[in-house]
């Protein structure tokens, strides 16, 4: 049989793959809608949505995490979160409609009301798919669930590109929204057989107490994470909000469709062996090695090459969007690495441990945010990049004081991996930027021959350091468990 690695291996490999088909979708529907739709609308799509995200941390509260993390789980349990789940959807759908007028003052926007009342249907929509997704996940069905991801994902873009050819204004970006939480619920309802039964009196505290908890963890986060947007959007308009909307998004890519769904992996996982500290950590920091070497190069890359990637991928006018990109960027490296004190404390069962941190570090964050607005969407990123990069080294601090783990090997860790490959692998991609645009290459030559310089630097960082190889070696690893080529004896 197979050994707890190995299963967490394959999952992983599973949701990486699906992730890719999902990048890969992601990034052609960027280039066509970029083409098709102006900052103006994108603007205006993401004043709603920072506002709505709130909503839907309200609508989960918390009850998927507290029923992913659980050691047992009823069948009754189960289906009282599901109720509560879709309850909860309804009546934010209806609170969330009713503020739509509000919400268009507040930003002086008259279409940020018709938008808001269309996108209040997705709460509905997402509370009945909610627990749905759960059980596909609790039982470590990781093909299934990345079907349930993907399948929507993609008919939500094939339908944004088809009203946008047709009516070319922010209704494509709308119902693209509208079509994956209907497609997710009809996916999850389909890809399991359980179904929920009629509400029960059964223990529900420690669910609701950790729900609480997680939910208002993730309420001060999500908040923390688009006050740049919501700034942005008050202060300087839609045009400009547009800019960085695509820019952030570009950033956050990496973030969502690598480091997020390996949460569904990470979580579950050590949560089986938290009482377990070296295997502990040891499995942490196997888990911290895709951050390190996957996403952080990534993010190296679009430092080094955010403008010509921006004029490549989405046209000419939307260069203003590249220097945010490249700022932005430098953020990206640091929440990759603090998605690590997050699985800590979920497979630990210590969401109030996090809430306590959150409830100061997170406003201290805000008030670093708020110092680059006068400055414009440019000055805002380079205030998310200094704030991550302090909170990361806060949040890993403050985890470690709370289990009392060895962590402190998770920022040596770290710090090496940054220093052999990421931030040599920029430099070079940098340098090769300098010389091509010198010469009057096109932007699309910059960011090929950039990037091969990048991986150039990789190889020889792997050839030279020993580090790099062992390193590399563990990733190795868990590819062959990924496939089931590696078994235990």
């Amino acid at each position: 049989m197979s050994s707890l690695a190995s299963a967490a291996a394959r999952g992983g490999g599973i949701t990486i793959v699906a992730q890719i088909f999902k990048v890969v979708l992601m990034l052609s529907s960027t280039v066509v809608l970029a083409r098709l739709l102006n900052p103006t609308d994108y603007g205006l799509v993401a004043m709603v949505v920072a506002v709505v995200g709130v909503g839907e941390i309200f609508r989960d509260f918390g009850l998927s995490m507290a029923a992913l993390q659980a050691k047992s789980l009823s069948q009754a349990q189960q289906s009282n979160l599901f109720w509560i789940n879709s309850a909860v959807g309804l009546v934010l759908g209806v609170v969330f409609f009713a503020l739509s007028y509000p919400l268009a003052a507040f930003y002086g926007q008259p279409e940020v009301a018709i938008i808001t009342q269309a996108l209040s249907a997705t709460f509905v929509l997402g509370g009945l798919s909610t627990q749905f997704k759960v059980h596909i996940n609790r039982d470590l069905r990781f093909i299934a669930l990345s079907v349930a991801d993907l399948l929507p994902y993609a008919l939500g873009i094939g339908g944004a590109i088809a009203i946008a050819a047709i009516f070319a204004n922010f209704w494509a970006l709308v119902a693209q929204q509208l079509i994956v939480a209907a497609g997710t619920l009809l996916f999850s309802f389909a890809l399991t057989k359980w179904r929920p039964g009629l509400p029960r009196r059964v223990p529900m505290d420690g669910l609701i107490s950790f729900g609480a908890s997680f939910a208002g963890t993730q309420i001060i986060s999500y908040l923390t994470r688009n006050i740049d947007s919501l700034l942005i959007g008050k202060v300087w308009g839609s045009n400009a909000l547009g800019y960085y909307d695509r820019a952030y998004n570009l950033v956050v890519l990496p973030l969502t469709q690598i480091n997020t769904p390996m949460s569904r992996v990470a979580v579950p996982v050590l949560a089986r062996i938290a009482e377990e500290g070296d295997r502990f950590v040891s499995y942490l920091r196997r888990a911290q090695l895709v951050a390190l070497y996957v996403t952080s190069s990534i993010f190296a890359v679009l430092f080094a090459l955010g403008t010509p990637l921006v004029i490549a991928v989405l046209g000419q006018q939307w260069e203003p969007a590249g220097p945010i990109l490249s700022v932005l960027a430098v953020s990206g490296i640091f929440r990759s690495l603090v998605q690590v004190a997050y699985w800590v404390y979920m497979s630990q069962g210590l969401a109030t441990a996090q809430l306590r941190f959150y409830l100061v570090a997170q406003p201290l964050l805000v008030g670093v945010i708020a110092c680059g607005v006068p400055f414009g969407p440019l000055g805002v990123a380079v205030a998310v990049s200094i704030g991550y990069s302090l909170f990361w080294i806060a949040s890993l601090a403050w985890v470690r004081r709370v289990t009392k783990l060895k962590l402190g090997v998770l920022y040596t860790d770290a710090l090496s991996a940054l220093g052999f490959v990421a931030i040599p692998m920029a430099a070079a991609a940098f340098g090769v930027r300098l010389m091509v645009e010198n010469w009057g290459g096109a932007p699309i030559l910059v960011v090929v021959l950039g990037s091969l310089a990048a991986m150039l630097w990789a190889a020889v960082a792997f050839a030279i350091f020993p580090r790099v190889r062992a390193d590399a070696a563990q990733l190795i690893d868990f590819g062959r468990r990924a496939i089931g080529r590696r078994r235990d004896g």
